[in-house]
């Protein structure tokens, strides 16, 4: 429970940290005729460090993961090697009554079903929390691009859109001026 809560939290501090990224650019200060937006640089850069830095755990979580998988796996294998043998002796020892042996390699054939479904739930349950939590994180990073792109798009569009306006009325002003000339007698 508590692995979940550390990876919900760093989601939230990933999401959290694009967000203040967000304001810094909403809320700086604006260039006259565009669109541009002046930042602190410092302030961006600690904070894109602070994102590059949260990264890395998830992926040292997924690997965590992995490898408690690879370790039950191998405990799960020496139980069964254990039990195994252990089968085998008592087999040895009771061989002279055939129920007792019956009875033996039922439960010997019991004890490795179990130990293999074990193995394999693990197993497939570190992948797919693996998984997920790549998934997630692929997709919110892809997320926050998208936003990023649509705002360096829209900034992009105002200042053309500013500087055509102003080269429009600079051209209109040119040609009210030369009519105003051609005008004068």
């Amino acid at each position: 429970m508590r692995e979940n809560y550390e990876v919900t939290s760093r989601r939230i501090e990933i999401t959290g940290l694009v967000e203040v990224l967000q304001e810094i650019i909403d809320d700086g200060s604006r260039m006259p005729f565009s669109k541009k937006v002046m930042v602190d640089k410092e302030e961006i850069v600690n904070i894109l460090d602070e994102i590059v830095q949260v990264i890395p755990e998830d992926l040292r979580t997924a690997q965590w993961v992995l490898s408690e998988k690879d370790r039950i796996l191998t405990e799960a294998k020496t139980e069964y090697e254990r039990t195994k043998a252990e089968v085998d002796r008592m087999m040895r020892e009771k061989l002279d009554n055939h129920d007792i042996v019956k009875e033996a390699n039922i439960k010997a054939q019991e004890i490795i079903n179990k130990a293999q479904t074990e193995a394999k739930l693990v197993k497939l349950s570190a992948r797919d929390y693996a998984d997920s939590l790549l998934s997630d994180l692929d997709a919110e990073i892809k997320e926050k691009n998208q936003q990023m792109m649509m705002n360096f798009k829209n900034l992009f569009e105002g200042f053309v859109q500013e500087y055509n306006k102003n080269f429009n009325d600079t051209s209109n002003t040119i040609k009210d001026n030369i009519k105003e000339l051609r005008d004068m007698k």
